[in-house]
């Protein structure tokens, strides 16, 4: 099975905490069109890889680390209409503290 190369994106999201952001289980959602390594052959399969991710809460400018309890995390990466497309969602009581989060992944060509 020939390797062809990867295509990566870092998505990152940071969002400020107060009462009109954060609200409960409210999704995030990036997404950035897939470009083959060059010399892919037209046809070629490739898989999605979500090589890490990390979140914390923070100071509302994202400069500083706060201690809170995290609660739920979900990070889900996979491809729409052929685009990495990566949707966050934190779930937990302290909902009106900045968060940022983090996530690196890919996709892997084959044939």
């Amino acid at each position: 099975m020939p390797f062809w190369g990867t295509f990566g994106n870092t998505f990152e999201f940071l969002e400020p905490g107060g009462p009109d952001h954060l609200l409960p289980g409210r999704p995030l959602e990036q997404s950035v069109r897939i470009v083959p390594p060059t010399g892919t052959p037209a046809g070629a399969g490739f898989f999605v890889v979500l090589r890490g991710f990390e979140g914390a809460f923070v100071s509302p400018d994202g400069r500083f680390l706060r201690e809170r309890p995290f609660g739920q995390f979900r990070v889900r990466v996979g491809v729409v209409s052929g685009a990495l497309v990566c949707r966050v969602r934190l779930t937990d009581i302290n909902m009106d503290d900045a968060v940022f989060i983090r996530v690196h992944a890919f996709a892997a060509f084959i044939t």
